[in-house]
């Protein structure tokens, strides 16, 4: 499995505020409480800060097009998930019981994206130092049930940006022009690898706190082979699919509004 040859959409001011990559996995042995401040103690000089969230529930792609939740009977309550984050709070590392997530986040509106090349090369490094990690506390060598990759956008400005949600402006209208707007769609990955998932949803943009269209696009699956060459290339094939389903969903007026070059 490969990604098309299409030619890259390429934005001068591309809307994106943060990506994440993520693995989910099973392994021989559980993952303990105490893994990961061990692992926060190796990796501390580049992620020095360390906060808890609330485990996230893992969505498994189905034939059927309806994400699936796996429910297990627990001894104990699950671990909790551990973020860890650089200084500067741009990268994040996501460490859960069967799940392993690298996010770069932009702090500021005159932040840099660095491209998606650069983001997936430190997910692949952090991955690896995890994996290694977890091989040498004789957990076993984790195996990859599902790959993601998302892309959260935040669109500002006064254009129209969505192409397919333009208000028909006819007279006889009964209801007035909406307020806010909240829509899901889904679209199937070539060789049924996996799923495009679109959310839209009006929000408010937390440093000018103008009002904003929140465009989140999530490639959720597995290449039918887990090897990590080909799962590299699943990474590839989704971020052509995310990258193009946002200049397909969008308008040329948003475009222009982000410079579009390509």
């Amino acid at each position: 499995m490969s990604a098309t040859t299409r030619k890259p959409v390429k934005f001068e001011k591309p809307p994106v505020v943060e990506v994440s990559c993520g693995v989910t996995f099973r392994m021989d042995k559980p993952l303990k409480s105490g893994h990961a401040g061990l692992y926060w103690s190796r990796v501390r000089d580049e992620f020095p800060r360390c906060e808890d969230a609330a485990p996230i529930t893992a969505l498994f792609e189905t034939t059927d097009g309806a994400p699936s939740v796996q429910y297990e009977v627990l001894d104990m309550p699950e671990l909790r998930r551990t973020w860890l984050l650089n200084a500067a709070g741009t990268h994040l590392l996501q460490l859960q019981e069967n799940r392993f997530i690298f996010n770069w986040k932009r702090n500021s509106l005159d932040e840099h994206y660095p491209s998606y090349d650069t983001v997936i090369a430190d997910f692949w490094k952090q991955w690896h130092q995890y994996r290694d990690f977890l091989v040498e506390q004789g957990l076993g060598a984790p195996v990859a049930v599902q790959l993601e990759l998302t892309y959260f956008n935040v669109l500002l400005g006064a254009v129209h940006f969505l192409r397919d949600h333009r208000r028909e402006a006819a007279a006889s209208r009964f209801l007035p022009t909406s307020e806010a707007i909240n829509y899901r769609d889904q679209f199937l990955l070539p060789e049924n690898c996996g799923r495009l998932h679109v959310n839209a949803l009006s929000a408010r943009h937390v440093q000018s706190g103008a009002t904003a269209l929140r465009l989140d696009l999530t490639a959720r699956g597995l290449p039918k082979e887990a090897s990590e060459q080909v799962c590299k290339e699943w990474f590839d094939l989704a971020h052509e699919w995310i990258t193009h389903g946002f200049a397909d969903l969008t308008t040329p007026e948003a475009h222009e509004l982000w410079g579009r070059t390509a």
